[in-house]
């Protein structure tokens, strides 16, 4: 569900639900440019989990506001945000991963943010 931060640090920002719809619609699109990913940390010694967006360009051309970290390898930048990471998974189909059900995710979309989702497949 929408809302303008996403984040303990404001990681994720929308200044209205136009760009939210517009950033599923970018991540719906599984050409390559992003993927959704549920990192056990705490495996490694780390705190705990972590939900992220890893981009592998650079500068995604989207309208909202992410606070990008750097990437490893063939990822250039990651954006860490559980809480949006399990809001997409759990209100919009999402899945972890660099392919997505665009078909369920527009489901959950809707009909005046259709335009907006649509876009976002576009970029």
């Amino acid at each position: 569900m929408y809302q303008p931060n996403y984040g303990t640090q404001n990681q994720i920002q929308f200044n209205n639900e136009n760009e939210y719809y517009e950033l599923l619609g970018y991540l719906a699109k599984s050409d390559g440019t992003s993927s959704l990913v549920w990192e056990h940390n705490e495996d490694q010694g780390a705190w705990g989990s972590e939900g992220r967006i890893k981009f592998y360009i650079a500068n995604p051309p989207l309208s909202c506001s992410l606070s990008h970290t750097a990437g490893v390898g063939n990822i250039i930048t990651r954006v860490n945000c559980n809480e949006f990471v399990e809001n997409i998974a759990t209100n919009h189909s999402f899945v972890m991963g660099g392919i997505q059900n665009i078909v369920n995710i527009r489901g959950t979309v809707p009909a005046q943010y259709q335009v907006d989702f649509n876009r976002g497949l576009t970029l």
